[in-house]
């Protein structure tokens, strides 16, 4: 597979010969055996998203697209498996060619409908969803789907074309890279890296004393009268006294301490010229980041209102946590009532400080 001209198109290659060659190439196993490796990939991002998956617009859009996935390698796997009866080059470059200009488009439309989904998400918290807003996600994703079927079905070329390159005969096809995808990943990257850079100083103590909110509300356990905090001595006056970050750049910072490694990747790949068909991409990892990102800015916006103890529909940055980073609070849980409260840092370092004299 190889680029052609623009950084949108690429060429699938779908029989190959030699000049002096008799019988040409199939690349048919080639294609569903990168198909099933992206749906195992696929199948590991889901182990990670399962307890709140469903609870999301995108979330249920993942699962759907998982689904497609194993469709589409039931149908490569049906042209390798029936070749000898069927013409392979003409129904795999129809596979792949709407395949890839379906998963381009879908980016977007998923983008625009999550971004008004949390917008009107009233309180961000997957334990008081409805049955009736999972019946409106349905409906959503089956508009995304038909939608973006009748426009490429329109627009897509779907006939292979043979060329030459370096003495080989080739039978390519058309396939689509997500610019969507694209701009979104390389704008990310960069708001995230000029709000990091402005605060570069303070990055590692920062990060140091969210490690240490996270070890404290595994520590922190419930009992029939009081709570505790069996590693609060360790926080230490000089890092309390440290200026804490503003939310915004205190929740910055939660979504690239999990995110920044893909995307860099995905810049790396971009900055290299390796470029990747949608059909190939792995498109759940990036679902997760996109929902992280949408999910982080809804909880800026509305963090006042509803507190720093909702389930939020994302289980891979822990917002709560730097939540209290940015406000210098400490989680703690009322057993009684199964609420939640804070405690301000000072007053509490001072407290065990006290306990222990």
């Amino acid at each position: 597979m190889f680029n052609l001209h623009s950084s949108e198109i690429m060429m699938a290659v779908i029989l190959s010969k030699g000049i002096n060659e008799k019988f040409p190439h199939d690349e048919t196993l080639q294609y569903l055996l990168i198909l099933c490796t992206k749906v195992a990939l696929n199948t590991f991002v889901l182990s990670f998203w399962r307890h709140s998956i469903l609870k999301s617009l995108l979330g249920l859009c993942s699962v759907s697209i998982y689904v497609a996935d194993v469709l589409l390698v039931c149908a490569v796997s049906s042209v390798w498996l029936f070749k000898e009866h069927l013409p392979t080059s003409t129904w795999m470059c129809f596979i792949l060619a709407h395949g890839s200009a379906v998963y381009a488009l879908l980016p977007l439309l998923i983008l625009i409908a999550g971004a008004f989904d949390y917008a009107s998400y009233p309180n961000l918290d997957i334990t008081r969803s409805s049955r009736s807003r999972l019946v409106s996600y349905c409906i959503t994703v089956v508009f995304m789907w038909a939608s973006a079927f009748v426009f490429t079905y329109h627009f897509t070329d779907t006939q292979p074309t043979e060329i030459y390159k370096d003495k080989l005969s080739m039978l390519v096809c058309p396939v689509h890279g997500s610019n969507v995808v694209f701009q979104f990943n390389v704008q990310i990257s960069i708001a995230v890296g000029l709000i990091l850079l402005l605060h570069f100083k303070k990055l590692i103590g920062w990060i140091s004393r969210a490690n240490k909110l996270a070890e404290l509300t595994n520590t922190v356990f419930v009992s029939d009268q009081d709570f505790t905090y069996s590693h609060f001595g360790e926080y230490g006056k000089s890092e309390i006294q440290e200026s804490s970050p503003p939310l915004f750049v205190s929740l910055t910072l939660g979504f690239a301490v999990n995110w920044v490694p893909y995307l860099l990747m995905c810049l790396t790949c971009a900055l290299v010229g390796f470029m990747v068909p949608s059909y190939a991409s792995v498109n759940l990892l990036w679902m997760a980041c996109a929902n992280s990102a949408l999910v982080g800015i809804a909880f800026w916006f509305r963090s006042d209102r509803i507190g720093p103890y909702s389930k939020l529909p994302d289980e891979t940055c822990f917002w709560n946590t730097y939540w209290h980073l940015s406000k210098e609070t400490l989680p703690t849980l009322d057993s009684g009532h199964k609420a939640a409260y804070k405690i301000n840092c000072s007053h509490a370092h001072y407290a065990f400080s006290r306990d222990l004299v």
